[in-house]
């Protein structure tokens, strides 16, 4: 049977291949050419990579579909951040109330100390008036000529008479300029606590704006996860009823929990006096070490309400949290040296939770204004000072030094 063009011409092309000479290096097999040219490693090792690249290729697949879904962990539950958005959203409500409020009550300060203002120029008017008088009768010589009358008078009664007279109108030449000094100060005062005022107004507006445009963000960035989500009827079930929880109970009770570590933190001074074993004298100076197993006995004991709360102290962090109920709350940060109102260390939040979920730096700066958690060592002992605070694993150790 005659061969076909494309059949001579395969057969042309293996000739021409078998005529070529070898590589370098290459086994002389013409049934292993092919293989000796494009092989960068050994026949064996190729097997080998093509087995267990087969043998990969489901595994491979596995864990391309598990990457999608174990990725970023604050991605990976994208309702957990709806929720948390939800409870900011209500956070921001309350913070916008008591900027509100704030506004509105310095506004009608504000109103207050104009009309003050206006009503003391009336009367620094009248003052600036009389003592301008009695400045013109020192200048224009009607003191001399009063005290000229004193020669002119008949007889001792009459003497003394004039001099009481001259005295009063002294006294009130006196009175009316003191007078118009007084009111001149309290008038540069009122005009500078009434610019102070307005700019704190000013803050508080600029506050207020930033505080709804954040809220507005939230709300769109919350719907729009909503109707994106694969339920979205479940999803504003549970935020609903996640907010429901946290205005009736949730809220209250970390205010509860706070308020009570803030009556119970004054109190820890005196405690500590009771236990010396905790504070011990160096060639250093004084250095006080508490466990946080010590102090959560401490807290225990001075309230009920703080039965399920505890603190643990961690390589530089301090977690407060607290459960009851089914409500979870946990604070964590640090503990910073203030000197203002007076020496001691404060807890500064900078991370806080409702059953799992991120609540809002508002919430933070409500707590930490409204509630102090500090420890000041004057009321251990009068003349020690706090030098440096440092948090470690189950306990906090402050080292003191003397202050006269």
């Amino acid at each position: 049977m005659p061969t076909t063009f494309p059949g001579r011409m395969l057969a042309a092309l293996v000739s021409l291949l078998l005529l070529l000479p070898y590589p370098p290096g290459s086994p002389h097999n013409s049934a292993t050419i092919g293989l000796a040219w494009a092989e960068p490693v050994g026949a064996g090792e190729s097997a080998q990579v093509m087995e267990t690249t087969q043998a990969a290729e489901p595994s491979e697949a596995g864990e391309s579909a598990q990457s999608n879904v174990a990725t970023d962990p604050a991605a990976s539950d994208p309702d957990q951040q709806l929720l948390e958005k939800s409870l900011s959203i209500l956070e921001i409500n309350q913070e916008l109330t008591r900027v509100q409020t704030r506004k509105d009550d310095l506004q009608k300060q504000l109103s207050s100390s104009r009309e003050q203002l206006a009503e003391q120029e009336l009367l620094l008017e009248k003052r600036k008036s009389r003592a301008g008088a009695a400045l013109s009768d020192y200048f224009m010589g009607k003191q001399e000529r009063t005290l000229g009358a004193l020669f002119h008078t008949r007889s001792l009664s009459d003497l003394l008479r004039a001099l009481d007279l001259i005295d009063l109108m002294a006294r009130g030449d006196r009175q009316a300029i003191t007078d118009y000094r007084s009111r001149a100060q309290q008038l540069r005062s009122g005009y500078a606590v009434l610019k102070k005022d307005q700019a704190a107004l000013l803050q508080i507006e600029q506050t207020l704006l930033a505080r709804r445009l954040r809220q507005q963000t939230l709300q769109s960035q919350l719907e729009e996860g909503i109707d994106g989500s694969s339920d979205p009827e479940q999803l504003r079930g549970q935020i609903n009823e996640l907010q429901q929880l946290w205005e009736s109970e949730g809220r209250d009770k970390l205010r509860t929990y706070f308020r009570a570590l803030s009556k119970a933190m004054n109190k820890l001074p005196d405690w500590l006096k009771d236990r010396p074993n905790y504070l011990k004298l160096d060639k250093s100076g004084y250095t006080l070490t508490l466990p946080d197993e010590a102090l959560n006995q401490f807290l225990q004991e001075q309230d009920p309400s703080l039965a399920g709360f505890s603190f643990r102290f961690e390589q530089d962090k301090v977690v407060a949290a607290g459960s009851e109920d089914g409500l979870r709350v946990e604070a964590s940060g640090k503990y910073e040296i203030v000197e203002e109102p007076k020496n001691g260390i404060r807890f500064r939040i900078s991370e806080l939770s409702f059953n799992g979920l991120k609540l809002p730096q508002e919430t933070i700066d409500e707590l930490e204004q409204s509630f102090n958690l500090g420890f000041y060592p004057g009321k251990i002992i009068s003349f020690l000072k706090i030098d440096s605070v440092d948090v470690q694993n189950r306990k906090l150790v402050l080292i003191f030094k003397l202050s006269f």
